[in-house]
């Protein structure tokens, strides 16, 4: 069984690196020169990276502040930020989707009626195929904590849940897919966010216990007696008996 290694302690910064801290915040650095702090160890100019969930867009704090090494977590490659803003955006459509209200009924002008297109007929769910949020409930059960997108796709293609028909990135389609349920059922959605890029399952999807089986055999065949302790009649003609 692998181990997970500790990450190498940041000891240096470069001018336009992304870092993240170990609260998942995002820090570009605005300049590399270290300022020795004491105690505290030395600390470097930088500034906050936000994505506006609004605009759809990262946001760059117009100011810079002081950071320190100790609080970095990890380097951001050009792919790993990439990563970090495809989900924002996905979130933010699937947010804007949710929000969004229903279009009005427009009166048009009486004209000609359209003939009626015939109803498609919906292709029936192969025995035993999960779709992609059943199987994301699935792995999660079993998982019993937080799991990212990631986590979720590779879980459900080691067990055979389900995998991709050929997306570049199942994990972003299935993060916008849980943004949009949770804003869309509120409370009845089987899932929370509690964490950046993490989920949970709702207490209510766990699944459901079974009833406990009836008695059977002689224990279950055993007439109870009334509660002055008589006997009852042995069958419906002794009702009759004078």
């Amino acid at each position: 069984m692998a181990t997970k290694t500790k990450s190498a302690k940041i000891t240096s910064v470069k001018k336009g690196e992304i870092y993240e801290t170990n609260s998942g915040q995002l820090i570009e650095v605005t300049s590399g020169r270290l300022t020795d702090e004491g105690e505290h160890g030395a600390s470097f100019e930088g500034r906050t990276i936000e994505f506006n969930l609004e605009t759809g867009h990262p946001n760059r704090a117009k100011t810079t502040d002081r950071f320190y090494l100790d609080e970095l977590a990890k380097k951001l490659s050009k792919k790993d930020y990439d990563e970090w803003v495809e989900i924002g955006r996905r979130e933010a459509e699937a947010l804007t989707d949710a929000k969004a209200p229903a279009p009005e009924t427009v009166l048009a002008k009486a004209t000609k009626p359209a003939a009626a297109k015939p109803a498609k007929v919906r292709q029936p769910k192969v025995a035993g195929k999960l779709s992609q949020l059943d199987a994301a409930v699935k792995v999660m059960t079993e998982a019993g904590q937080p799991m990212t997108t990631k986590a979720m796709i590779e879980a459900m293609a080691a067990q055979g849940y389900w995998t991709s028909p050929g997306g570049a990135t199942p994990w972003a389609t299935l993060y916008s897919a849980l943004i949009r349920e949770i804003a869309n059922k509120g409370d009845e959605s089987r899932f929370a966010k509690v964490d950046r890029g993490q989920f949970t399952l709702n207490a209510g999807t766990a699944p459901a216990a079974k009833p406990a089986a009836k008695a059977t055999g002689k224990k279950a065949a055993k007439k109870s007696k009334p509660a002055d302790g008589t006997p009852g009649p042995k069958s419906v003609s002794d009702l009759f008996k004078i």
